[in-house]
């Protein structure tokens, strides 16, 4: 288990005052771990109810499966996907936390993937509910999670052209200079662009209560306009 053992600068870097090591209570999981996932694994270090590791991104389906799917992991529920930035010029990684009733820890799993050009596989396939996470991550971060049926923005406007938690993100005043793409500054209202809502043509319902099977407002055919803000 000295292999598991992180330095005492890192541990500091956490907030931690003491080194991190492997407890024994998941000495066996981290042993099947390294019999299942093999080269997979790098940086693979335990904390008191945690065991940790970093993956490639593009490995990421594949691992995660392995951890779900194997019956001697059976890491069933996916209980957080978010994603971090370390910084202009480093990379980021889409983080996975998984649960299993069979372990005493639980493993977060830190997918690394390519700043310049942010794609990893999405795992809405293993975990439906994956979908809003990831919808977050490329929202907040600009992550593209390749095959996510419905990856659009959740909080920002279909419109907004910048991701706030990128470490390279300035003040919208200054974002024509941001690296993370600039903004329009929704701050100002003479950079709205409103020429869609004026050159769309008008549309009158009949008052809810006559048309109780009426769609949302705003919607036809299934599609409205926040549906624009999918990545192309």
């Amino acid at each position: 288990m000295a292999h598991l053992r992180r330095s005492r600068p890192a541990a500091d870097a956490l907030g931690r005052r003491r080194s991190l090591s492997a407890p024994a209570a998941a000495g066996s999981l981290v042993r099947i771990l390294t019999e299942r996932l093999g080269n997979d694994l790098h940086d693979l270090w335990t904390d008191e109810d945690t065991v940790e590791f970093q993956i490639d991104g593009s490995r990421n389906v594949d691992v995660l499966r392995t951890l779900r799917d194997d019956p001697d992991l059976d890491f069933f529920m996916l209980a957080d996907e978010a994603a971090v930035d370390y910084g202009p010029g480093a990379h980021f990684e889409v983080v996975y936390h998984l649960y299993s009733d069979k372990h005493p820890a639980w493993v977060r799993v830190r997918a690394r993937v390519d700043r310049s050009d942010p794609r990893i596989p999405t795992i809405t396939n293993l975990w439906k509910g994956a979908e809003f996470h990831e919808r977050e991550a490329y929202d907040m971060m600009g992550i593209i999670f390749e095959g996510n049926r419905d990856l659009r923005r959740i909080y920002m406007s279909p419109d907004y052209r910048s991701f706030p938690q990128r470490k390279d993100f300035v003040l919208p005043d200054d974002a024509a200079d941001s690296a993370a793409a600039g903004v329009n500054p929704l701050e100002r209202p003479e950079t709205w662009d409103l020429s869609r809502f004026r050159d769309a043509p008008a549309v009158t319902f009949p008052p809810s209560s006559e048309r109780p099977d009426a769609p949302a407002e705003g919607a036809e055919g299934g599609e409205t306009l926040a549906d624009k803000s999918r990545p192309r």
